[in-house]
């Protein structure tokens, strides 16, 4: 084998070495995430439960 041939082994090997480490890196590595900014207060007007045994006008 020469010199060459041998370095072209080498580089092949790690790069091959290189590329795994990246795609199992990207793997492990944690996710970026955007956390959900809480409100103070209900968001709209709270009505009271309707009577349950009356079928609505979306019913059936």
């Amino acid at each position: 084998m020469t010199r060459r041939e041998f370095f072209q082994s080498i580089l092949k090997t790690a790069s091959a070495i290189a590329i795994g480490v990246y795609f199992i890196g990207e793997k492990v590595s944690p996710r970026k995430f955007i956390r959900a900014v809480r409100q103070k207060k209900y968001p709209g007007s709270i009505k009271p439960l309707s009577d349950i045994n009356t079928e609505g006008k979306w019913n059936g």
